[in-house]
């Protein structure tokens, strides 16, 4: 079993959808477009090609990204799976993979051949942890992760914090108002929610019905332009590596991989004595997300 640096990378099957989307825009914008030229005439356009692709891209973002697959984190922080010293909490990242290897056999087995992807984050100190795991909460939150970075930035200053006296609200305090939250306000809202409703319904009957379709056409093409920017921004925003990030994929029956992880020697030795662990175990389809995401 070969251990590998973990670096966000951005799916490959969700980057191969992109090109296809930003086709499937600019047709649908194309139609429309036509569509208003030609709705006085009554010269309308055919059916726009791109749908069939539409439902094959679909049911391939169903496959990648709708299957659940068990997910189990484990921190130095868990009672029974850290070393406590005080108010400190250590564990090594063989006793991160041991303790996932540990409970393989409860997690629910699909048919078929199964896959584990895991990923060993390790620090020196407490402090350094909370840096690594804000790294990548920030890309790829996790509750129990969220909960460790915290923990942890707090355990790295928490002697300093002992001796800083807190400043004391200044009282009395303010606060916050808003109309709606007497009943006089509330009903004027409601009024003149009322007489808008009826304004904006009498000018969208007046409207032709090449402006109509005009309207709708912007607005479609606004909509699904904003969606893709926003895929766009997702898939560029998926990077980052820390030096104590490791990760492997397996594939095979849950007794063989909990016996591949207890025999392999871990990515790093016990000087990083802060570790957290995170596996995704399921159907190879289920993880092929994860597998992806993580450079594996």
């Amino acid at each position: 079993m070969m251990w590998q640096p973990a670096v966000f990378t951005p799916p490959a099957s969700i980057a191969a959808m992109v090109p296809q989307l930003s086709g499937a825009v600019d047709t649908l914008d194309a139609a429309l477009s036509s569509g208003a030229g030609s709705l006085g005439g009554l010269g309308l356009p055919g059916g726009a090609s791109g749908g069939s692709s539409a439902g094959e891209l679909r049911e391939q973002a169903s496959g990648l990204l709708s299957s659940p697959a068990a997910c189990l984190a484990v921190t130095p922080y868990h009672y029974g799976i850290g070393q406590w010293r005080g108010d400190q909490a250590y564990l090594t990242p063989q006793g991160a993979i041991s303790a996932v290897a540990g409970r393989l056999g409860d997690a629910a087995l699909p048919a078929g051949v199964t896959g584990l992807v895991l990923l060993v984050m390790a620090a020196p100190a407490p402090g350094q942890l909370a840096a690594a795991l804000a790294l990548f909460n920030r890309v790829f939150p996790i509750r129990e992760l969220q909960q460790a970075e915290r923990r942890g930035s707090a355990l790295a200053s928490l002697e300093e914090d002992k001796l800083k006296i807190p400043d004391a609200p200044a009282y009395p305090a303010w606060g916050k108002a808003s109309p709606e939250r007497d009943a006089t306000g509330l009903a004027t809202s409601r009024a003149v929610g009322a007489q808008l409703a009826v304004a904006e319904g009498l000018a969208a009957a007046q409207a032709s019905p090449v402006e109509r379709l005009a309207s709708f056409a912007a607005k479609v093409t606004a909509a699904m332009r904003q969606r893709q920017a926003d895929l766009d921004a997702l898939i560029a925003g998926m990077s980052g590596t820390d030096s104590g990030w490791h990760g492997v994929y397996l594939e095979g029956a849950g007794p063989d991989l909990a016996r591949q992880l207890r025999e392999a020697a871990p990515p790093l030795d016990a000087a990083y004595k802060c570790s957290v662990a995170v596996g995704w175990f399921g159907a190879v389809g289920q993880v092929a997300y994860y597998k992806e995401a993580f450079g594996l």
